[in-house]
């Protein structure tokens, strides 16, 4: 009586599982309840050739998941990188370029040596475009540190350096790092282009950014003669590599503001030692006016036994 109860407590069971999970099924081989959902085939091959066929049909949610399931159970199998890469199409054909970008951004990673991955980094780089001209950048959902949230298309960058296409990426890239007020990766990016791109539009484009961001950051009030004459020669520099820059003209008319700016504050500070009865400090700052920057305005306003 006991053992009859044992099977009927079994078969309710078994019986009870089947109901609540429908989708389970009884394995005899394993001797396992296993969902076909979660299941993978016994070789890579099979595996791949079962994905890709939902992905001709079209069934793209299947495709995806069984692609997952490809690279997860064989990561070594070099249907991996093609799962990966399958994905990221499939992603990209219907509109979701974040998850796109991530699959791409795996096989960069993981598998460098991929047969395909000159296809892969001009997709990337055309991707990473696009998303950088986006006011949000998703990209990596779990990358919570905002500084961190552009290290894949920096991968992208470092995995291509020499690329036509990659000076047009680090640009926009090094704008947002700009944008941000990260300017020390912005300027790393600079660099970088002005290493690999010597004597290119790129070169002098990186070059000039990199002016302007030192013209920028002048300290509000820094009278250091020694900080604008750093910057004049390094315009002169500039235009003497490229004299027919577009962006000659504006630099030279930013040194003429330079070289104003400084004298007006050294004229300030004159000023200010000569109302509070100083009058051999501010003779100083007036001698320095007129012997360093005569043609601006505020050598003409220096006193004149100071000419």
């Amino acid at each position: 009586m006991k053992q009859k109860s044992i099977r009927v407590v079994t078969v309710f069971l078994i019986v009870s599982k089947t109901l609540l999970y429908g989708y389970w099924e009884w394995t005899p081989q394993t001797g396992k309840w296993i969902n076909p959902k979660y299941a993978v085939k016994d070789t890579d091959k099979e595996q791949w050739e079962y994905a890709d066929s939902f992905r001709i049909s079209q069934n793209y949610e299947i495709a995806l998941r069984e692609y997952s399931k490809l690279v997860k159970h064989y990561p070594l199998s070099p249907y991996a990188p093609k799962a990966l890469f399958e994905s990221a199409k499939i992603y990209l054909r219907t509109g979701d370029k974040d998850e796109a970008f991530k699959k791409l951004d795996e096989i960069i990673r993981r598998y460098p040596e991929y047969p395909e991955i000159e296809q892969v980094l001009k997709m990337q780089r055309e991707i990473s475009m696009e998303l950088l001209q986006k006011k949000q950048l998703k990209l990596i959902d779990k990358l919570k540190d905002p500084s961190k949230k552009y290290e894949a298309i920096e991968r992208t960058i470092e995995s291509d350096p020499f690329n036509p296409d990659t000076p047009t990426v680090i640009f926009q890239l090094a704008s947002k790092y700009a944008k941000s007020g990260e300017m020390e990766k912005a300027i790393k990016l600079y660099e970088q282009v002005i290493k690999d791109f010597p004597s290119t539009k790129w070169e002098e484009k990186a070059r000039y950014e990199m002016l302007m961001y030192e013209i920028k950051n002048i300290p509000e009030g820094s009278t250091d003669v020694s900080k604008f004459s750093s910057i004049e020669k390094n315009i002169e520099i500039f235009i003497s590599d490229f004299p027919t820059s577009p962006y000659a003209e504006s630099l030279k008319k930013k040194k003429t503001e330079l070289r104003n700016e400084i004298a007006k504050r050294l004229f300030n500070i004159a000023q200010i030692y000569q109302k509070n009865g100083h009058k051999k400090s501010a003779e100083i700052y007036y001698r320095k006016i007129t012997n360093l920057y005569p043609e601006t305005e505020y050598a003409k306003k220096c006193p004149s036994d100071n000419n």
